[in-house]
């Protein structure tokens, strides 16, 4: 990933979820965990959007996800596993009110 002085100071999961905003504007949440103990090589991105899942099978969600990720410079050489939680906010809702 190509950074600027905005991103340079930015965790790896910080600069996802910028990614991730940008390329999701009509988002209801948005949130990227880094699950490695701070170096960002494991994230957890949790994305809920009615605009960007609504009727799109779940590979296809990961996948745009994934090319998002591949596109902002963010290779395996920067974030080695991503678990990617893409759903519609009717799928959120019930997910919150199961725990």
């Amino acid at each position: 990933m190509e950074e600027t002085n905005d991103t340079a100071q930015l965790s790896v999961a910080e600069q996802v979820e910028i990614q991730c905003g940008k390329s999701f504007p009509s988002t209801e949440f948005l949130q990227v965990v880094d699950q490695s103990d701070g170096c960002g090589a494991k994230l957890l991105v949790t994305i809920v959007s009615d605009a960007a899942f609504e009727k799109v099978p779940l590979i296809q969600r990961h996948r745009k996800v994934q090319k998002v990720l591949k596109d902002a410079g963010f290779g395996m050489d920067i974030v080695h596993a991503v678990t990617i939680q893409a759903w519609t906010v009717s799928q959120w809702e019930k997910k919150k009110n199961a725990t």
